[in-house]
């Protein structure tokens, strides 16, 4: 984690000052739970494409602190450790209407570090730490089976490149309140299931954008909103059996406090990638997160930004978000 910070700082550093930066865009956040995560759920985008001719380099980083241990029928499922992921993002405007994308991420998985520091959290607002307490903390140990079969288990440190994801963006129409856009991609099988950092098949997105700015008569706010759908390609996951579809979506506020800063409210869901009777595989998914974005020069934007499980289990305890985008 420290190094990835260290390269979002000497990005700031090397920047040059090139085109616009919007402190109004939604973070590019999605579900973080170590399995639902492997599968073609893009990032959360708004409406406005990358200008034509700009190209947009983003490095992102989320840490996920997950802890959940449950059995339901012949299933049995343990989450306990952090998942790191760096994705390096690179979008291009080809014409006013059209932009071409691609994330490449690379995924970590391991003990953490964050889990004393989260159950003093708990303890100082008096949260429950559903059986944090009574577990060793900072080890790993990501385990799902299905009666005698193991289909996953991570108990030391993996990391390796995820399954890299290439999409296409094309603006339906709009004018300067309100602007819709389509965005359409894949989810290639560059990652290895074996250590969680891909699913071994082939999904295929499509998602709606909507952005509005000044929202209820107001240039300072701004909301953005989607909708999309996942074809599931097969998994390498023993055994495991993947829903045909996935349906995920977003929403989010922007409200801009400062000509450099703006302060952020947003939700992620996502439908069921697993048919499982486990509520962290087979259930609706819905994620907060709650932050801000920083201005840095008129072509540098960081955003900060902390997530929390809105539907309990279904998503990781807490992710820390930090993302980093220029545009040249």
């Amino acid at each position: 984690m420290k190094s990835a910070f260290t390269v979002l700082v000497l990005a700031v550093g090397l920047a040059t000052q090139s085109a616009a930066a919007d402190i109004f865009e939604p973070f590019t956040t999605a579900n973080m739970n170590p399995f639902t995560r492997l599968h073609g759920v893009p990032q959360t985008r708004s409406a406005q494409l990358t200008t034509a001719g700009k190209l947009e380099v983003g490095l992102q980083l989320d840490v996920a602190n997950n802890f959940t241990d449950s059995l339901s029928g012949n299933e049995r499922i343990r989450l306990d450790g952090e998942t790191h992921r760096t994705n390096l993002s690179l979008r291009y405007g080809l014409s006013e209407r059209w932009e071409l994308g691609i994330d490449l991420p690379y995924i970590r998985h391991s003990g953490g570090s964050l889990d004393g520091f989260i159950e003093n959290w708990h303890s100082w607002f008096g949260l429950p730490n559903g059986g944090r307490e009574d577990s060793a903390q900072d080890e790993l140990n990501y385990f799902w089976r299905h009666g005698t079969q193991t289909r996953a288990s991570l108990t030391r440190s993996e990391s390796g490149m995820g399954d890299i994801t290439v999409y296409a963006g094309y603006r339906l129409g709009g004018d300067d309140e309100r602007q819709w856009t389509v965005r359409a991609g894949a989810s290639l099988p560059t990652g290895d299931a074996d250590s969680l950092t891909g699913s071994g098949g082939t999904d295929v997105f499509a998602s709606l954008h909507v952005s509005q700015a000044s929202l209820w008569g107001s240039e300072r706010l701004r909301f953005h909103g989607s909708i999309g759908a996942a074809l599931l390609d097969d998994t390498d996951i023993i055994g495991a059996t993947i829903e045909d579809w996935i349906v995920f979506g977003s929403g989010s506020l922007a409200w801009q406090v400062h000509d450099r800063v703006s302060l952020k409210t947003q939700l992620d869901f996502n439908t069921a990638a697993y048919d499982s009777d486990l509520k962290e595989l087979g259930d609706f998914s819905t994620q907060l997160t709650l932050g801000g974005t920083l201005l840095l020069g008129s072509a540098t934007r960081l955003d900060i930004g902390v997530t929390e499980d809105i539907i309990t289990d279904t998503s990781p305890d807490v992710v820390f978000h930090l993302a980093l985008r220029r545009w040249f």
